[in-house]
């Protein structure tokens, strides 16, 4: 689209069960223009808050929905004006346009309506606070918050309730059908040892997993001279499987393992990705260069901060030994080929849209992850079903319990 042309914006799917969601706040005002990336609105399902970000430069013509309205997923929730393409939203016939009643504009000689009387208006909060403070009978508009925007997380409800620590880890439960063993890919500068908290759990649920080294890593002693080579391995070794797995890739991983699966459907029962790369053009790409490139312990360190709070903690013998595991040099080829300065170039919605049909599809987005931006959860094929947790870019770290009750229940 080189000229402007107007949008409609549909309610997006923010997880797999998610039906309807609640319209939490209008960041952008109708009139006002923004720029890709800047957050629209504020969306709150049973599970979290999340913000729907822009997906080009444009102008917010119309809102359709109110603060406070429940919408069912697919619901028209505004109308934009923009000369950029955004992923999965059509442009609007002309004819329909025109057909079509104008979003609704105050008569000036009317009065607009008076807003909610003080002390009335919806209190930013998690849904898990919101819980937390009708459990324990506190007032919402009593606790201070600490999240974006004074925000009330669940945090600053459980520091305000007396013995309440720590929430327990969900129960991990394993569905019906869901037995398939889960074959774990590792990412960029990963190993298969990464995955090792995961499959405990996994293994207390009753599921069975594996986790190898892809080329280039570790204890594998072929080599990677770029993102096809891993692709080619992961298809082999997937053809040598006795049975179907339930196929899970992160980061980079999660592209192989899309990959991967769309050449062997018919080894692939289900796939999951984990803070998946190549689901839009930014990454930081500093970061992929920086752990080519042999970094140091001190590096490193700088480095691990970018990914979580587990990450974070790594001692300084754990960096030393990833230090010596780098100083090999084994990634560059890979590093080249995945991205040029913070830009990707690799394409995974390409596969995901191929495999549409052939097998369950879940995606598991960090709300804080630094490496991938969260955003790129609204570019994924509707049939894709999406998770956030609270956590940065290693899900299968730092938010285990979470991710391996997704895995046992899908």
């Amino acid at each position: 689209m080189s000229e402007f042309t107007r949008l409609t914006l549909p309610m997006p799917r923010l997880g797999e069960t998610m039906e309807e969601a609640t319209v939490a706040e209008w960041l952008v005002a109708p009139g006002q223009s923004f720029k890709r990336g800047d957050p629209l609105l504020e969306v709150e399902t049973d599970k979290t808050m999340v913000e729907y970000p822009a997906l080009g430069n444009g102008t917010l013509l119309a809102t359709l929905v109110a603060p406070g309205d429940v919408v069912s997923v697919g619901t028209p929730i505004a109308e934009i004006e923009t000369a950029d393409p955004w992923d999965g939203i059509d442009e609007e016939d002309p004819a329909e346009a025109e057909a079509a009643p104008a979003p609704q504009t105050p008569d000036p000689d009317t009065p607009p309506p008076s807003g909610p009387a003080p002390g009335t208006a919806r209190l930013r909060a998690t849904p898990l606070a919101r819980r937390l403070a009708r459990e324990g009978g506190l007032a919402l508009d009593q606790i201070p918050g600490t999240g974006r925007r004074g925000r009330i997380e669940a945090g600053d409800v459980r520091a305000l309730i007396p013995g309440a620590g720590a929430p327990a880890a969900p129960r991990v439960a394993r569905q019906a059908g869901a037995t398939a063993p889960v074959y774990c890919v590792h990412g960029y500068a990963g190993l298969g040892a990464n995955w090792a908290a995961l499959r405990a759990e996994l293994q207390r649920a009753g599921l069975s997993s594996s986790a190898p080294d892809l080329p280039g890593h570790g204890r594998n002693p072929a080599e990677a001279g770029a993102v096809a080579d891993l692709v080619d391995w992961l298809t082999d070794d997937l053809a040598r499987q006795s049975a179907p797995v339930h196929l899970l890739g992160h980061s980079l991983g999660a592209y192989v393992a899309a990959e991967a699966a769309r050449r062997q459907p018919g080894q692939v029962a289900r796939l999951t990705l984990l803070a998946p790369a190549g689901c839009g053009l930014e990454i930081h790409g500093g970061f992929l260069t920086s752990m080519a490139a042999a970094p140091g312990p001190g590096e490193l360190a700088h480095l691990m901060r970018l990914l979580g709070p587990k990450a974070t903690a790594l001692d300084s013998a754990a960096l030393t030994a990833m230090a010596q595991e780098l100083r090999g040099q084994r990634l560059t080829g890979l590093a080249t080929s995945m991205a040029r300065g913070d830009t990707q170039r690799i394409d995974t919605l390409g596969p995901l849209r191929a495999l549409a049909g052939q097998m369950p599809v879940t995606a598991i987005f960090g709300l804080a992850d630094r490496i991938i931006p969260r955003a790129h959860a609204f570019h994924l094929p509707p049939h894709v079903a999406c998770h956030m947790v609270e956590t940065g870019h290693m899900p299968h770290w730092d938010a285990t319990a979470d991710v391996a009750a997704i895995l046992a229940a899908s």
